[in-house]
């Protein structure tokens, strides 16, 4: 009964901390805008040396945003 009790402890902590780890990467990307290149359709993250191209004049909040609008990622900084 002891070795049970410890196994659902272990897997209740493990499951947090995935919960926890998720939640912080989510946050890490919460208000990061991705510029779209409204002629090439690829889209470059803030540290990218193309994202303040005279033709990145799209702005993306999310990488899922990107993509569903029709955009692709940069093969330089691979967002």
């Amino acid at each position: 009964m002891r070795n049970i009790s410890r196994s659902v402890l272990l897997r209740i902590m493990l499951l947090l901390g995935m919960i926890v780890s998720l939640n912080a990467s989510v946050s890490l990307n919460a208000g990061v805008a991705y510029h779209g290149n409204v002629k090439t359709k690829k889209f470059h993250q803030p540290s990218c040396r193309y994202y303040d191209c005279k033709n990145c004049r799209a702005v993306f909040y999310s990488r899922e945003d990107a993509i569903r609008a029709g955009y692709v990622p940069c093969k330089v900084c691979r967002p």
